[in-house]
């Protein structure tokens, strides 16, 4: 998908809708049921949509399960969001609102969808609705569940990023694979292969701590 272009837009402006309404479920009492309709649809919607398209990929695109499993980081964020909607904790809700919404926020901005053909369209449907539920979701339970994460915080959620970065990539050497990224960048983004991968490694930390930094910001003032 080219940067910017109308289609691109248009996912952008539906992802910003439906962070605003995230955060506007906080006129809602806690009680209501409108919260918990609004989590077990998301959880649903997601939850379909992920099961079916790797049915997909695996069954009818015959894409080798090691390259089909679910190990990318907005793949985890996905597992961590499901426990967000299902126990609402608040240690999996300030995942999903650090490395949750900033990966996934990463992938909106800069979409790598790979399929071609009749299945392209699908294909982008599927992957926005899931990197746009976890954007939301994160703000949902942050400012629409009044779930104020404390500052060390953005520390553990940074220190999870790089530990899973390291543990998944003694995994890729040994299947082939490049979950996360972490041997190359995104082949769809055309623009990041003019570099060398360590700096694009070194970019993309710097990105999460200084946008796990910002997104604390609103908080500051609340501490003691």
């Amino acid at each position: 998908m080219e940067l910017l272009s109308t289609r691109h837009l248009f996912w952008l402006g539906v992802t910003v809708l439906f962070v605003v309404g995230c955060i506007n479920m906080r006129r809602l009492p806690l009680t209501c049921r409108g919260h918990k309709l609004f989590k077990v649809s998301v959880f649903s919607l997601v939850l379909v949509s992920e099961f079916c398209w790797f049915g997909y990929r695996h069954i009818v695109a015959d894409v080798a399960l090691v390259r089909n499993l679910p190990l990318h980081l907005c793949d985890i964020s996905v597992f961590v969001m499901f426990v967000a909607l299902a126990t609402d904790s608040r240690r999996f809700a300030e995942l999903s609102y650090f490395p949750g919404v900033v990966g996934a926020l990463l992938a909106v901005c800069l979409p790598a969808i790979s399929e071609s053909g009749a299945i392209r369209t699908i294909a982008e449907i599927r992957y926005f609705v899931t990197h746009i539920a976890l954007v939301g979701i994160g703000f949902y339970f942050t400012f629409g569940r009044h779930y104020r994460p404390p500052v060390r915080a953005v520390l553990r959620s940074y220190a999870a990023v790089h530990v899973y970065a390291v543990v998944i990539t003694p995994l890729n050497l040994l299947l082939g694979t490049n979950y996360f990224f972490t041997l190359s960048a995104p082949k769809q983004i055309a623009f990041i292969q003019h570099y060398p991968h360590w700096l694009f490694v070194v970019a993309v930390s710097m990105t999460f701590l200084i946008l796990f930094s910002l997104m604390y910001l609103p908080f500051v003032r609340q501490d003691p």
